[in-house]
């Protein structure tokens, strides 16, 4: 139910037709993983999957997006890309885990190896909302709240889940505390503050790609990260 909220709020009061997608598709991870928690199969482990990888390659179709923009690569050959590069991934994401488990692979590898794969996309998108927002001056504001919210809750969830990939640790007093509750609630803060940064994210590169607004007037040369390290990051010779 905690991802079915998230999802709604998300779906309910966003602006943009990618970030309504986004809390639909994470009211879906809900019903997914109640479904998995009912049946503990290998259908219910996909049907638990599927929205969460659609969710990651939304986000890492408009992160994508916004390096394209920020690169100067717009039409139809960088759309394309990104298409290819967000389903490829989610598909990739998938099919990997699946393939484990119709090989007999043990559960605890397969939830590792997808928890990787799956917090890479979102690590990811994490990244670049960060450079992008940093480089247009946002982050000061909800934007930068959103994100810290998000980072805190996923790592306080990480952490309430360490038991799912170390066999023998969830014994003894462990067992009395909701440890996979907990990382419910917290992994939906995660999923709906991101569908506010993806929301955010989408109306940034609006704005970046509008040619009446200068900031889209960039030259090709050095991608973003070098740029910001030489800016903001690597200490001047003058500071020194």
């Amino acid at each position: 139910m905690c991802f079915v909220a998230a999802g709604a709020h998300v779906l309910w009061k966003a602006d943009t037709p990618i970030a309504r997608a986004y809390g639909l598709m994470v009211c879906s991870v809900g019903l997914g993983s109640f479904s998995y928690h009912a049946t503990t199969s290998l259908s219910g482990f996909i049907i638990d999957i599927v929205p969460m990888a659609v969710t990651a390659g939304l986000m890492l179709f408009r992160a994508t997006h916004a390096l394209q923009v920020d690169a100067g690569e717009t039409g139809p050959s960088a759309e394309t890309t990104r298409f290819l590069v967000s389903m490829g991934s989610a598909v990739f994401a998938v099919y990997v885990p699946w393939a484990m488990m119709a090989a007999g692979v043990s559960h605890y590898t397969v939830w590792g190896v997808w928890a990787l794969l799956f917090g890479s996309m979102g690590a990811l998108f994490g990244v670049i909302c960060l450079m992008v927002f940093f480089n247009e001056g946002i982050l000061n504001g909800k934007p930068g709240i959103d994100l810290a919210v998000a980072i805190a809750c996923v790592l306080l969830g990480l952490g309430c889940s360490v038991h799912s990939f170390i066999p023998g640790l969830c014994e003894g007093w462990r067992t009395i505390l909701p440890l996979h509750a907990l990382w419910h609630v917290f992994s939906s803060i995660t999923a709906n503050r991101c569908g506010y940064l993806l929301d955010t994210m989408t109306k940034l590169v609006e704005t970046m790609e509008d040619p009446a607004n200068s900031c889209n007037k960039k030259t090709k040369g050095n991608s973003l990260l070098v740029r910001l390290l030489k800016r903001d990051i690597l200490p001047s010779q003058f500071s020194m």
